[in-house]
């Protein structure tokens, strides 16, 4: 896997694709072939904390911020007061933020960490 620095720009690694087999397993040491490395410290965190994860990037195709899609349906009664305003659909919330041209990795990263932060481990 490429590494990036934590200084470049999140626009550049919001969407970046990978050639997965369908066959791939997902648990927390495959998550990097599933995602962007912009999302991949916060997709362990949210592994960690047993939340399910749908899909993660820019979110245009949707008009949703970019972040990560997670399935509201799946969470603990706590975690769906947590999420309760995070809300996209009556199925999905997103934990996402703001891009603009100058958002680093690094800034991108620690703000959906923080976010994630206060879900509590189902």
């Amino acid at each position: 896997m490429k590494e990036f620095s934590k200084t470049t720009l999140a626009k550049d690694l919001v969407d970046i694709t990978r050639d997965v087999d369908s066959n791939q397993e997902f648990n927390r040491e495959t998550i990097h072939l599933f995602c962007s490395p912009l999302f991949l410290e916060p997709m362990k965190n949210l592994y960690d904390k047993n939340i399910q994860t749908i899909s993660c990037g820019s979110g245009k195709e949707r008009g949703i911020l970019p972040g990560i899609t997670c399935n509201y349906e799946s969470l603990s009664a706590e975690n769906k007061l947590i999420a309760k305003n995070l809300l996209i659909s009556e199925k999905e919330f997103r934990i996402g933020t703001e891009i603009n041209d100058n958002t680093t990795f690094k800034e991108f990263e620690e703000k959906l960490l923080m976010v994630i932060e206060i879900f509590k481990k189902q």
